[in-house]
């Protein structure tokens, strides 16, 4: 559990979470298309921030090993 609590990729699993939500969602509602959207919209959103914090880190760690 503890690996999770401290995983850098917490907001990409948050947003894989809403992807997987937004298509049971989908399947169970048929075409709503606004709900359907904001749940794949917030999920890609959540998964490119948390990618670019994550690279952010280890090129700032990387840096900070070299000085």
């Amino acid at each position: 559990m503890s690996r999770i609590e401290n995983s850098k990729w917490k907001l990409s699993t948050a947003g894989f979470t809403a992807f997987i939500l937004g298509s049971i969602f989908y399947l169970i509602t048929g075409p709503n298309l606004p709900g359907i959207l904001g749940f794949f919209i917030s999920a890609i959103i959540l998964f490119l921030l948390n990618a670019g914090y994550v690279f952010y880190m280890k090129i700032k760690a990387k840096k900070a090993k070299e000085a």
